[in-house]
């Protein structure tokens, strides 16, 4: 009888655990997967349960130490077909098919006092090899960076962000490691971003993006004045390189000025300023810009040789719009992003056809630097539009165009998405390169030619989970 009673007890004291343990787990990882990870000792309200304040501490409890461990993993197939195909002046093999599967794993370890460590591990694999050349239009941002580690060119194992965050009596933040800054207001362009490596894609805008190495800082005057600093460390071997950044972010009624600064030594200094406002018919407005006196990028002439642009005003300025539209009795179901970017500094000539009689030319513009997607030309338009319950609760319908005005390219794109289980999302991506051939958006660098292949379609179909 003895027995059967101790029995008893285990099972209900184990199957309560299990219970704590299943509503309490969730919410760590659904803090991870929606980005905190991103906020900067942002801390979320926290709601005790019925009872829970007469038993306990609220706030030793909001303080509880954990460690959260979440991330995503996808599969992707690509396929593009060459103009030459489509027109029948070419054989399939000239057509470009690519997988890859890969993930990021977070791990999120909080103690108390505001005290954080984050790591975003990234692995990927790619059954064909990885590519090492630059490709102009390339749909899958593989790992790149001094932390990659290559096995039998196939597999890249990268650390994309590795930090820990601590203050000075909850007035003063820091972070301290390799991280993403999140400066400025646009969508898909960030003129006064010059210190992140990398950019959004187009084809995966939520794509988690590569940090730079460096010491932020957050410094809270009022909830209406935040001022940030950011010291760039990033591949600094000698403490003269090291780049300075500053940003001052204040509220004036309902809406949010900001202006920064760049500098480094034997570079020229950048400054910028930005705003987000609310628009009459519920829209909102974004803008940012920079301005220096030339450009710390070089540029390649007609002739090939790369030339510093000085003793010029160099602007850069983006302006979005953005809106969310109730239908068919459904809530913020559309979701609209318009953005235009202009680059007084982007190439004004068609370099593509500039380079090509060029002896190495092409080679020189693709593979050293001279040539960054969406930052090539002079004027620029983007659009977004999702539209959830596309169909059915767990579909929705993507559709978006990238252009340059400068040189009449375009690459536009229509995505459906299904999620038919929480956390398991299927897709497909259909889209076309418009405009004529030699263009940003239609030529592609070919290394194994030298010369531009000209592509028409794309399709990519991935399944993605998330933990």
């Amino acid at each position: 009888m003895t027995k059967c009673v101790l029995v008893c007890v285990c099972a209900v004291c184990l199957g309560g655990f299990g219970l704590f343990a299943q509503t309490e787990a969730p919410a760590v990882g659904q803090a991870a997967a929606s980005g905190s990870e991103d906020e900067f000792f942002g801390s979320a309200d926290v709601e005790a349960k019925p009872g829970a304040a007469e038993k306990q501490n609220v706030a030793d409890v909001v303080e509880k130490e954990h460690v959260g461990l979440s991330g995503q993993l996808q599969a992707q197939s690509s396929y593009t077909m060459s103009r030459d195909f489509v027109q029948g002046r070419t054989a399939p093999s000239d057509n470009s098919f690519s997988n890859i599967v890969g993930g990021d794993f977070l791990v999120d370890i909080r103690l108390q006092k505001g005290f954080k460590a984050f790591l975003d591990l990234n692995l990927g694999f790619v059954p064909g090899g990885i590519p090492t050349e630059h490709n102009a239009t390339k749909l899958f941002p593989l790992p790149s960076g001094p932390l990659t580690f290559i096995e039998n060119q196939d597999t890249a194992l990268l650390i994309k962000e590795v930090f820990v965050d601590f203050n000075i009596a909850n007035t003063v933040y820091f972070r301290a490691g390799k991280q993403v800054l999140k400066w400025g207001t646009g969508y898909f362009w960030n003129p006064t971003d010059l210190i992140n490596i990398e950019h959004r894609s187009f084809t995966d805008t939520s794509a988690l993006l590569q940090g730079v190495f460096g010491l932020r800082s957050d410094v809270v005057f009022s909830s209406n004045w935040h001022l940030y600093t950011f010291l760039n460390l990033n591949g600094v071997q000698d403490i003269t390189t090291t780049a300075f950044a500053a940003r001052s972010e204040f509220l004036v009624g309902s809406t949010e000025f900001a202006v920064s600064a760049w500098l480094k030594s034997g570079k020229l200094p950048v400054f910028g300023a930005d705003c987000t406002m609310p628009l009459f018919w519920s829209m909102n407005f974004t803008s940012e810009a920079s301005i220096s006196w030339g450009d710390n990028q070089d540029k390649l002439d007609t002739l090939g040789n790369a030339y510093s642009v000085r003793d010029q005003l160099v602007t850069k300025i983006d302006v979005g719009l953005s809106r969310t539209f109730d239908a068919l009795d459904v809530q913020d179901r559309v979701s609209v992003n318009l953005e235009f970017f202009y680059d007084s500094d982007g190439y004004s000539q068609n370099m593509f056809d500039v380079l090509s009689p060029v002896p190495g030319g092409l080679q020189k513009f693709f593979t050293g630097g001279y040539f960054q997607s969406g930052y090539y030309g002079q004027y620029y338009g983007a659009a977004f539009v999702t539209i959830n319950d596309f169909g059915s609760t767990v579909m929705s319908l993507t559709l978006s165009g990238l252009a340059n005005f400068s040189d009449t390219s375009a690459t536009v794109m229509a995505g459906l998405s299904y999620a038919p289980v929480n956390n398991f999302t299927l897709s497909l991506q259909l889209g076309s390169y418009l405009g004529p051939n030699n263009r940003e958006y239609t030529g592609v660098f070919n290394p194994a030619t030298l010369s531009i292949t000209n592509n028409q379609f794309f399709g990519i179909l991935g399944a993605t989970v998330n933990f």
